[in-house]
């Protein structure tokens, strides 16, 4: 049902009976069929005069324009003069959601001729992504254009983006180099080759004994491309390698080079002879010297995890 809301300030018309109160309105559309005989509508807290609200049923009116009276009644039953308004039905809106679009590179084909891309959930504004298949493009600068549909059929107006087509860069990881120490710069450490170059994964290498200085506790490491030879940020591996730099205990930190007691990631490189005289683990030992020795208390307990 069409209804149309109406605020109207009514009044008694009737110049001797000033003190008479509002009691009915009522009103039409274009055609009046006499006092009495249109839309009746009763008055909420009557008064001489006063603004209300009134709803006006539009069902039967065409859609276009037309004319609209009201005239008031007051309590010694006498009408007062009819009022006139212009008004215009229109057609009852719908809510219309973004249903589908499209997009083309450089020429359009036509409104609905271009690639289709899907567009869910469908509703009045949307933000998403898609992809766009570019393998027809040659390499350079093209003009991206995409426009939607909404659920009249209605097509909006068409965007357009600049964008880039450019030769793929294939890159991958072919070495790597390392040290503890002193860095000597890019390329200039110690240097590793990978059989198996790959743009990521694990890579696993083999650090020699003799390249690990007394006293090294820190591992740093950085890869190398295989295009441009450019090299990746250093990476460290604090408390991963630790030597001791006296013969001492276990569980005293001043036995290692780090001051730390050695955990179960630690690669632990013997210079001196070191007594285990705690429950003990790290990752691997390794005597530098032939007369290193480390030996384990009884009833400890000394656990080497070993590579995983």
């Amino acid at each position: 049902m069409k209804i149309f809301s109406f605020l109207a300030a009514l009044l008694v018309c009737n110049v001797v009976a000033k003190a008479q109160n509002v009691l009915l309105a009522e009103y039409f559309i274009d055609t009046d069929k006499g006092y009495g005989q249109n839309t009746l509508i009763s008055l909420v807290n009557p008064l001489p005069d006063g603004k209300y609200n009134l709803n006006i049923n539009l069902a039967g009116a065409t859609i276009g324009y037309h004319k609209l009276y009201i005239r008031t009644k007051d309590s010694d039953g006498k009408w007062g003069n009819t009022s006139r308004r212009n008004i215009e039905v229109i057609p009852s809106a719908s809510k219309k959601v973004i249903s589908n679009g499209e997009y083309f590179f450089d020429n359009d084909p036509g409104f609905g001729a271009a690639t289709p891309f899907i567009i869910s959930p469908q509703d009045t504004v949307i933000l998403q992504n898609f992809t766009m298949t570019v393998t027809n493009l040659s390499v350079g600068y093209h003009k991206l254009y995409l426009r939607t549909k909404d659920s009249d059929g209605s097509w909006s107006i068409t965007a357009r983006r600049n964008v880039e087509i450019m030769t793929p860069f294939v890159s991958v990881i072919a070495g790597a180099e390392y040290f503890f120490k002193a860095d000597s710069g890019f390329g200039k450490v110690n240097q590793v080759a990978f059989a198996l170059p790959a743009s990521d994964g694990s890579f696993f290498f083999k650090i020699p004994i003799d390249k690990i200085p007394i006293g090294a506790n820190t591992l740093y490491i950085r890869a190398r491309d295989s295009v441009n030879n450019n090299w990746s940020i250093t990476q460290s591996l604090t408390d991963s390698v630790v030597t001791s730099v006296r013969d001492g205990n276990w569980s005293q930190p001043g036995t290692w080079s780090n001051n730390k007691i050695p955990g179960p990631g630690t690669v632990v490189l013997l210079y001196h002879n070191v007594v285990v005289d705690i429950d003990a683990t790290c990752k691997s030992i390794t005597p530098y010297r032939n007369s290193a020795k480390c030996t384990v208390l009884a009833g400890k307990l000394f656990k080497i995890i070993g590579h995983k």
